[in-house]
């Protein structure tokens, strides 16, 4: 079964069934002497089991087989002395400087050794302290999120720094506490985390896109926010902690909340730097008139562009911009946005940006709200990505 890690494979079935007569057979036997109705166990799944047996012991019966079950297929002690190998061989080999940097390839060749599926041994390391292991394999929004690990103990197993883009969009929406952290873009949305703007934690790849540095990704608990989750599909409690571990896609659906997730606040130095750009900004908005003319001249100087430089990067002819500047055209939102992306403006300009060249966001409007949302969590990304983020979401600009 795919949705519960191993469950289901031919290698975890047979030893699963194996279990049950092992340890369940007298069980059946004995209920049979005096329930007609006992013919047999019929496992799901969903990680239950179907029975004429008293419900009560039906699901100890279960619950075992599904504990013993990848514990036999991997003992603890060959299991965690083949981890550690791996680990010391492969940190030697690719030059790694942090255990999760290569806990994906070790994930991969235990499997292999151990003929099971990633997943079931990137739980099996979780339940034998390797916290590490935890941040791999998460698929979120059509794409792995890259390997990343905290502090043990930062977080506990039903909360996680990986939420989808709109499970962000929603809790930014619905929470004033996540509102008011990332309004100001103090946190932006990166490779699906929140993560505190400056350079310790954020930097371009080589394609210019920003990126978590290797710096954050090894300490996740001290640049990006936490959220809870909660198992919202119809599955066993018991098999909740399987689920949360395993983000694989499949038909298992959580609910994503933030509760006060600023548990691990940056270093003073990086919330220094933070508050010097900010004063930069302001210093900017200040300058900022009711006059467009004035503040694209204002914004172009500043970010040392032009309107053909603006224009190449924005997709558009200098003369569009210029007309929708000088209001010799109606004003368009989209170019106006594609403006505020172009030039990376933070969202204390780009509001006001918006305000004078007459393009409101309306609040009903579904497309304005996800381009309200790209500009405060992805206006330092390259126009591109900031486009690409919201063609997702099917808004175009």
């Amino acid at each position: 079964m795919f949705l519960l890690t191993n469950y289901g494979s031919p290698g975890n079935t047979v030893i699963h069934e194996c279990v049950h007569w092992v340890k369940h057979r007298k069980v059946y036997m004995l209920e049979k002497l005096y329930n007609d109705k006992a013919h047999g166990i019929t496992c799901e799944v969903t990680g239950g089991v179907q029975a004429d047996l008293s419900r009560r012991a039906t699901e100890r019966m279960e619950s075992q087989a599904n504990r013993l079950s990848p514990r036999i297929q991997m003992p603890a002690g060959p299991f965690k002395a083949k981890a550690n190998d791996y680990i010391s061989r492969f940190m030697r080999e690719m030059g790694a400087r942090h255990e999760i940097e290569v806990m994906e390839a070790v994930i991969q060749q235990l499997a292999t050794d151990f003929v099971v599926s990633r997943q079931s041994v990137k739980i099996r390391l979780v339940e034998l302290g390797f916290e590490a292991a935890v941040g791999t394999f998460t698929y979120i929004d059509d794409h792995y999120v890259k390997p990343h690990s905290f502090r043990k103990g930062a977080i506990r197993v039903d909360q996680t720094f990986s939420i989808s883009a709109q499970d962000a969009a929603i809790q930014r929406l619905i929470n004033p506490e996540l509102k008011k952290l990332t309004e100001t873009g103090d946190y932006l949305f990166i490779d699906n985390h929140f993560v505190y703007n400056t350079p310790l934690y954020v930097e371009s790849n080589a394609d210019g896109n920003l990126d978590l540095t290797a710096y954050a990704r090894s300490h996740m608990d001290e640049c990006c926010l936490v959220f809870d989750m909660k198992v919202t599909s119809k599955v066993a409690g018991a098999y909740h902690t399987v689920c949360f571990l395993n983000r694989e896609p499949s038909d298992i659906t959580f609910d994503i909340t933030f509760r006060n997730g600023f548990q691990n606040a940056p270093p003073e130095r990086q919330i220094a730097m933070r508050k010097k750009q900010q004063e930069e900004w302001i210093g900017i908005r200040r300058q900022m008139t009711d006059d467009p003319e004035q503040c694209i001249k204002l914004l172009l100087d500043w970010r040392g562009m032009n309107y053909t430089n603006l224009g190449a990067i924005i997709g558009r002819n200098p003369k569009t911009i210029s007309r929708t500047v000088k209001g010799e055209t109606e004003p368009d939102l989209k170019t106006a946005a594609g403006i505020c992306f172009g030039l990376n403006l933070p969202p204390v300009i780009s509001e006001k940006l918006l305000e004078v060249l007459g393009c409101r966001l309306m609040p009903m409007n579904p497309s304005h709200q996800w381009i309200n949302e790209a500009l405060h969590v992805k206006y330092p990304e390259p126009f591109k990505s900031a486009q690409s983020y919201l063609k997702a979401f099917d808004v175009e600009i």
